[in-house]
């Protein structure tokens, strides 16, 4: 299809389909971009191939099929058929606009690895859906990888049918698969073209295959593990030595559940420097993937006599343990000159309240804060001492929000009058997080947010210290300590600004706020 195609801008198909300008061409397709009226303006593009070629009635079967595909992350086609421009069969399929694609991002540079994410992340979830509906993708490439409103989508306009003949309108290239077309599309050819996008995507070349016709492509030994990975394990001649797309999606999110908890909660944010968005759904829910993934059991299998000889060498062991123990119970009081604090009485009077129910208390004076520190350190230094989920991201707002009104979480902890030469805390506003955010956590979350304070007690900015390991409840934080209140702090007898540190963390029963004041 070489034709001077700039000639054909003006010219409608179809009566319909205005073509206003020449988008691209290949040496078998050329795309225009036209406008659709209904059911309001707006841009489309339409895609030419050849019809007098072998399985174009087969193509256009499979792009009416993909019409009534539905899936956030596909682009929509709103039309297509045959007709006839300047004398020639063509097949025509119009489609939603995008106004960028990955392939036009890579050559001025690679992504980085939380970017590759979420290019990865949207396009399993896709694959994941179209297998369901017995249809693969057939040709997963950068330029196939596009963005559209701030959404990451792939083009739907070369799927084809499992186990169908595979008709190859154009020439072949390092992303299709090596056993195409001699053998029919799979799931597993899906596998490769997208690991062949991925390697690109990190390195801004494709893959190369070796001359040898048994050699796998050679992986980069700067490209990060977890992709790298990736792609040894799915850059692989034979399809049945490939991993599935369930496979990929286990490494790439270890815990799917956490995450899809997290996204009910949260709305979308975009990663600006590529201009796609990370995956508003949440990365191939288990409950989506084909089959089960388990990993094996790579446990040694004992012998009785394994398990005789394993008994001996732990029963000497546990005794002599137990025995320091024991020992270290009776000496440590002595160790530390350890005297518990005698009850008040009404500290044994008043009932405990629960650990959910709980507010959080502020430093009172100079030594509790200090008291707390070691404490406070030791949070900072591990962020992973829990196990939280992998939470779809929020941008951190550094401005103050709109709204003035304190929230139900808001609660008084001191009264005015009871303020010192110190600052104290007057109200605190614990994060609001969605029930189904805070089951979904292992362990506990630590989220450090810097507060600066004002002399009259006001926040005037706010910073995240420590954001731990999930942006979703770094972001609750933040936005929880631009409503906290202080009182003044006073120096030589004046009001001065104040800066504190707030810890919040985050369990299955609740949230919890630590304030210490670091300066003056």
């Amino acid at each position: 299809m070489n034709e001077q195609w700039n000639q054909w801008e003006g010219q409608t198909v179809e009566g319909k389909f205005l073509l206003r300008q020449l988008l691209g061409s290949t040496d078998h397709s050329v795309v225009f971009l036209t406008q659709l009226a209904e059911p309001g303006p707006r841009n489309a593009v339409v895609k030419f191939l050849s019809a007098d070629t072998a399985g174009a009635d087969a193509r256009l079967s499979l792009w009416k099929r993909a019409a009534h595909l539905t899936h956030s992350h596909l682009l929509a086609i709103y039309d297509s058929g045959r007709c006839s421009v300047n004398g020639r069969n063509l097949l025509y399929v119009v489609m939603e606009y995008a106004e960028e694609n990955l392939a036009e991002i890579l050559p001025q540079r690679a992504l980085t690895a939380d970017e590759a994410r979420e290019v990865l992340n949207p396009a399993l979830d896709v694959l994941v859906y179209l297998h369901s509906k017995g249809l693969v993708h057939g040709h997963l490439k950068p330029s196939n990888v596009l963005a559209t409103q701030d959404c990451l989508k792939l083009s739907p306009d070369t799927l084809e049918s499992f186990e169908a003949p595979f008709h190859l309108f154009r020439s072949r290239d390092i992303y299709d698969a090596p056993e195409l077309p001699a053998s029919p599309p799979s799931a597993k050819s899906d596998v490769w073209s997208l690991a062949a996008t991925l390697f690109e995507t990190l390195t801004q070349r494709p893959p190369e295959l070796p001359l040898s016709p048994a050699g796998d492509p050679a992986i980069p030994a700067d490209l990060p593990g977890l992709f790298a990975n990736i792609a040894r394990h799915s850059l692989r001649r034979r399809p049945e030595q490939r991993w599935s797309v369930g496979d990929i999606a286990a490494r790439l999110n270890p815990a799917p559940l956490a995450a899809a908890a997290a996204a009910s909660a949260v709305p979308v944010a975009t990663a600006p420097s590529i201009r796609v968005p990370i995956s508003p759904e949440p990365a191939v829910p288990l409950a989506k993937l084909p089959v089960a993934m388990e990993l094996p059991d790579r446990r040694p299998v004992l012998t009785p006599r394994h398990r005789a000889s394993n008994a001996r060498d732990y029963v000497i062991p546990v005794l002599l343990g137990a025995a320091v123990f024991l020992g270290l119970i009776f000496s440590l009081p002595r160790i530390f000159n350890f005297h518990g604090p005698a009850a008040s009485p009404q500290t044994a009077a008043a009932p405990e309240p629960s650990a959910a129910a709980k507010p959080a208390e502020a430093p009172k004076s100079q030594e509790n804060a200090a008291a707390t520190l070691p404490e406070t350190a030791a949070a900072m230094k591990d962020d992973s001492s829990g196990k939280p989920m992998t939470a779809t991201p929020e941008a951190s707002s550094a401005t103050p929000p709109a709204s003035s009104t304190p929230p139900a979480a808001m609660v008084r902890t001191k009264a005015a009058s009871d303020v010192g030469g110190r600052g104290e805390v007057l109200d605190q506003v614990l994060p609001q997080v969605d029930p189904k955010a805070l089951a979904s956590i292992q362990g506990t979350v630590r989220v450090a947010v810097k507060v600066e304070v004002d002399a009259s007690g006001n926040v005037t900015d706010t910073e995240v210290d420590t954001p731990g390991p999930s942006r979703y409840f770094a972001g609750l934080a933040q936005k929880a300590a631009w409503q906290w209140k202080f009182t003044g702090t006073e120096a030589d007898g004046h009001a001065v600004p104040s800066e504190w540190l707030i810890r919040f963390e985050f369990v299955p029963s609740g949230v919890h706020a630590y304030p210490m004041q670091t300066a003056p």
